[in-house]
């Protein structure tokens, strides 16, 4: 093999067995799942550093006829390539009087893990209960 065959043969091989190029999750978010019996949706707004994720996560509970907005932080954000994953804490703080029965008043934790595509985000997300469910986002900005 002469020595342009085995450059092109050596920069081939590195292109393909680089993990994908890491992607920007900086920016607000719309992410809908299925909580319980009828669709959920939250705004996530992350700050991306190198590989670090910070922001917030804000969603809209509602039972029993009453209804709040909660905003938790986002926590142990990282992103490796296309692939992210943070924590966020949920305080019966704020939430309607039904949640804070349903969670006997006590915080928790929710574990989101994923992948990012471009303009799009979907991955799953992980309870109190060790149940999983997934989700999706799309960029709002």
């Amino acid at each position: 093999m002469d020595m342009r065959n085995l450059s092109i043969t050596l920069l081939l091989l590195l292109v393909i067995s680089s993990p994908g190029a890491a992607q920007d999750l900086t920016g607000a978010w719309e992410i809908s799942t299925q909580g319980g019996v009828v669709p959920q949706t939250m705004t996530l707004v992350v700050i991306q550093d190198g590989q670090d994720l910070t922001g917030t996560l804000t969603r809209t509970a509602s039972g029993r006829g009453q209804s709040g907005t909660f905003e938790s932080d986002v926590e142990d954000g990282v992103i490796e390539g296309k692939s992210f994953s943070f924590r966020v804490t949920l305080s019966s703080e704020g939430m309607p009087q039904a949640m804070r029965d349903r969670i006997r008043g006590n915080s928790f934790s929710q574990s989101f893990s994923g992948i990012i595509d471009g303009g799009s985000i979907e991955g799953t997300i992980m309870g109190m209960r060790g149940q999983g469910r997934p989700f999706i986002g799309e960029r709002k900005n």
